[in-house]
């Protein structure tokens, strides 16, 4: 896995207009220009923040891109894909350690 091309294309989707909305148009398409593994794809077509952060990608990156494109883009369900059960003492971290 390559960390840091996951975190070049969350960056890029986090802070390029002209990304997000290549991603938005044709998501796969738009990630066949970088260098990623099937399951560093599927991670980030999945929106799998948990996968993600696993994999070493910043935390930050990932709620960023989180917030930015995903159709789910509340924060409760956020702290639930990473895990999160107890909505109380999870806050909006944007890494939940296990």
């Amino acid at each position: 896995m390559s960390r840091n091309v996951m975190e070049r294309v969350l960056w890029q989707l986090c802070v390029e207009r002209a990304a997000k909305e290549r991603f938005r148009q044709d998501a796969a398409g738009f990630l066949e220009r970088f260098e990623l593994g099937e399951r560093e794809r599927d991670m980030i077509l999945g929106f799998d923040v948990a996968g993600l952060q696993a994999a070493g990608v910043n935390p930050m990156l990932t709620m960023g891109f989180w917030q930015e494109l995903s159709p789910e883009r509340g924060m409760t369900i956020y702290k639930q894909r990473l895990g999160c059960t107890d909505q109380d003492s999870a806050g909006f971290s944007a890494a939940l350690k296990g």
